[in-house]
Order: structure tokens, then sequence, then C-alpha cells
């Protein structure tokens, strides 16, 4: 069912759906990340100010999710790992898509069930369902659509990296064909720079 549905995920941005990474530097328009209010899953408040100055990567989930979150979660888990060991230091951020439901309690529950460790990992939620289509879009160029029939809410699949500048300059696959090597080697020299 993942790989049958993963068309519907597909980000709008993407010319290259095989693409492991995407250099969206080279963009004429820089990616920036617009201006947002949440709190994490300890109900902390946090904005795109509490991340400027410095590298974090950011994701959308949801809790209910029946189909890619199943994958994406344990990749960016595996990928928060892999990091951890090499001391990188990087912030992850998951926002929720579904932020009616997904309080934070069940972010905290979600983050656990699959191992997340939260001293560098915020699932974020306490904004409406405008407001995390318009940031996708705005910032993700990529799309958020509920699919009732479907019991699910179409979403971004990609991982994004996103310098202390608040500019997005990656976009890494993050479910089926997510390159756990390739994405840290990536990081790592972004990270360098």
């Amino acid at each position: 069912m993942i790989s049958g549905c993963s068309f519907l995920y597909e980000d709008v941005s993407e010319s290259g759906q095989a693409e492991t990474i995407i250099d969206v530097t080279t963009s004429e328009t820089p990616w920036e990340m617009v201006s947002f209010e949440a709190v994490n899953q300890d109900g902390e408040d946090r904005s795109d100010a509490y991340y400027e100055g410095e590298w974090w990567i950011a994701k959308t989930i949801f809790t209910r999710c029946p189909t890619v979150c199943m994958v994406m979660t344990p990749n960016m888990v595996s990928l928060q790992e892999e990091l951890d060991n090499q001391e990188t230091d990087l912030q992850i951020v998951s926002f929720t898509v579904d932020p009616e439901f997904d309080d934070p309690d069940q972010l905290t529950e979600y983050g656990e069930s699959y191992g997340a460790d939260f001293s560098n990992w915020d699932f974020l939620t306490g904004y409406d369902d405008e407001m995390i289509r318009d940031l996708v879009l705005e910032s993700f160029k990529a799309q958020v659509m509920e699919l009732p029939e479907q019991s699910d809410i179409m979403h971004p699949v990609r991982f994004y990296l996103i310098n202390p500048e608040g500019q997005i300059v990656r976009m890494y696959t993050g479910e089926s064909n997510f390159d756990l090597d390739a994405t840290v080697e990536d990081i790592q020299q972004m990270l360098d720079e």
C-alpha cells in the first residue's frame, strides 16, 4: 500500500523523483522558511526565530498517517542516530499536518513509539490547518491536501535541510529511496562549509 499510494505524496517541486539529494540553492529565488509559531511535544514554544542561527532539518508527518510516515519516521530516526554517532550538531523538526488531532501528548507518544530522541528533535503542533498548508507551500514548494475518502493527508515526503539564515538548501528523499549514507555525507559537507 505504501508504494501504491506514494504518487499522492510527490512534491510539486521535484523534477527528478529518483534523486536522493536535490540542491535547491541553484533556484533563482532562495527557498526560505516562512515565519511560524508552534509548540513542541513538551508544550514548549517554538518558532522560526528559535532555530535562527542553527542548521536544522525539517519534515512533515501526522500520527494517524496510514502510509508514508511509517517509512519516513524510522528513516529520520536512523538519520538522527547516525548524526549523533558522528557528533553532528543538527536539530530535527517534524511539523504535523494534522494539528487538530496531533496535540503534544499525541506527538510524544508517536515519537516514543519510533524511538525518537527528543533532546534534538521537536515534533511541532499548536497552529491551524491553514498555517501548515501555507508553510509547506511557501517554504517547501509542496502541498498538503486532505484525502477524506482514504483517511489520509497528502504531504511532502522529503527531508529539508535549513541553514542558519533560514534558507532551505537541500531536499533529501525521505521514504523508500532514502539513502542514509549519502544523506549523512551531504549534511556533513554542508555543515563544514
